[in-house]
């Protein structure tokens, strides 16, 4: 897991996850956070933002994608034979 993700997680137990409800997902989406809901010490569940939800979704389909992966891999091929361009030569034009 990226530390990014790692920072932005909060760990909450169901009874405060129950209590505090509104005020999570108002923490959630204003400050980009998601919470692992525990029980008894045990992640039960988890509680994110759509944003982040979208994301993940986003991400596992074009993970799922042999074409993608594919793309991927000759782009770390090109890298590796050097054949790159640098931002400036890339984005010259716009």
């Amino acid at each position: 897991m990226s530390q990014v993700l790692l920072q932005a997680q909060k760990i909450i137990s169901t009874r405060n996850f129950q209590s505090q409800f509104a005020k999570m997902v108002k923490n959630a989406e204003e400050q980009g956070i998601y919470y692992n809901v525990v029980k008894n010490g045990e992640s039960i569940g988890v509680f994110l933002p759509t944003h982040f939800w979208e994301s993940l979704l986003e991400d596992m389909e074009a993970l799922s994608s042999p074409n993608y992966l594919k793309s991927i891999e000759e782009a770390r091929k090109e890298i590796d034979r050097g054949e790159t361009v640098s931002f400036e030569e890339a984005f010259a034009d716009v």
